[in-house]
């Protein structure tokens, strides 16, 4: 049985190869942060992506590692390694996508992990494709709130649409809290909310033009 373990991103794939080994590829994107097409890896797609990511094709599909794993062996059991934030959900939902768009038909686990600690928090969840295209399409490309998420966050969603609002949660915060530091705003919004840590950075950093 070939299985492929596909991960949140490097950091987290460097950690699992080394306690547990096996074949194991990150997946690299940031499909948060600007607009998308439904055709996941066309040309077209990988061509919109390095722009919003402000890096050439070249280089984008130097990152593919997920894909090229995945379309270059045929694997009966796809592992995946997740977070519960905005940042991984949104990479998780398109990763799902993708699944489904090219007909997987092998086994998909989903393990929610910790993304500081790499804690486990859930695992081998079972993953009934058949949704997520659908979702994908909605959340990332068309902006519409979902109602059923599967597997995936809801909150989290939830988020990733108060990030793109110049009147969300978040960036009212900065306005009224235009004294403080970036890791002060940082380490509030990690209390506020707890799948608000991994993109707070880039967050604070894209709303700059809303609060000046």
């Amino acid at each position: 049985m070939s299985i492929l373990h596909i991960t949140n991103g490097d950091y987290f794939n460097e950690y699992f190869l080394s306690r547990h080994g096996g074949i194991a590829v990150p997946f690299c994107e940031v499909m948060m942060d600007g607009d998308t097409i439904s055709e996941i890896y066309s040309d077209a797609f990988i061509r919109l992506r390095a722009g919003a990511l402000g890096i050439n094709t070249a280089e984008y599909r130097a990152k593919m590692h997920a894909y090229k794993a995945m379309t270059t062996t045929q694997h009966d059991v796809l592992c995946l390694w997740f977070g519960k934030d905005t940042f991984c959900q949104a990479n998780l939902l398109t990763l799902l996508a993708y699944l489904e768009q090219i007909g997987y038909s092998g086994t998909v686990l989903l393990n929610y992990i910790d993304d500081e600690t790499f804690d486990i928090i859930e695992e081998k969840i079972p993953v009934k494709l058949g949704l997520y295209k659908g979702l994908y399409e909605d959340i990332l490309v068309a902006k519409k709130p979902p109602s059923d998420c599967g597997v995936l966050i809801g909150e989290a969603f939830d988020l990733y649409f108060d990030y793109h609002s110049d009147n969300g949660r978040l960036a009212r915060l900065l306005r009224e809290h235009s004294e403080m530091t970036d890791g002060q705003l940082i380490g509030m919004m990690d209390r506020q909310n707890r799948h608000c840590p991994r993109f707070a950075v880039r967050f604070i950093q894209d709303v700059q033009a809303v609060v000046i």
